[in-house]
């Protein structure tokens, strides 16, 4: 049977006779999941969804075969594996040892619990002015004095800088109050 005469099955919905024509075309297929660590029941699931896109594509009424069946066919399903394949590995990436000890699951909530800690800081900052961050950065990284920060910004005299680190500490601790309340 001709690719024209299958197409022309599933278009008058005889598609018990073209998806039987087809099946000649589950061989290659079959090898090609096997030989990338697939198994023979991968193969039939990946062929059948493939055999239900084609049919799907031949029914919108505009497919236009630009190559045979079979290698239309064996693209869909080389691409399906690959999707098949990728789903997996994401899947064996997030799988747990049940086995963990509770002193793993406490240090693991230690840990969350110090980065959204973090992440609440550093919104804060970044929603302090430019002149606020860039003071309380000189200032707590430690490699700067005061006297040597207010040179740096342009203040008149260390104690300015000290007033002005005060009031920036003072909105970032507002901040920090509204994200709490919320």
């Amino acid at each position: 049977m001709t690719d024209t005469q299958i197409i022309e099955l599933i278009l008058t919905g005889k598609d018990d006779k073209a998806f039987l024509a087809l099946y000649k075309y589950f061989n290659p297929i079959k090898k090609m999941v096997i030989s990338k660590g697939g198994r023979p029941e991968d193969a039939q699931d990946i062929y059948q969804d493939a055999l239900i896109i084609l049919h799907k594509k031949i029914m919108e009424g505009d497919f236009k075969l630009t190559a045979k069946l079979s290698t239309y066919l064996y693209s869909i399903c080389r691409y399906l594996w690959k999707d098949q394949l990728k789903k997996n590995s994401k899947l064996q990436s997030v799988e747990f040892n049940e086995e963990i000890d509770a002193v793993d699951l406490n240090g693991l909530e230690e840990i969350i619990e110090k980065e959204n800690k973090i992440k609440v800081a550093e919104k804060i900052v970044s929603e302090l002015g430019e002149r606020c961050r860039e003071l309380l950065l000189l200032f707590y990284s430690g490699t700067m004095k005061l006297k040597d920060i207010a040179l740096k910004m342009g203040y008149n005299s260390e104690n300015t800088a000290k007033n002005q680190k005060y009031k920036c500490l003072e909105a970032a601790k507002k901040k920090l109050e509204e994200v709490q309340q919320d």
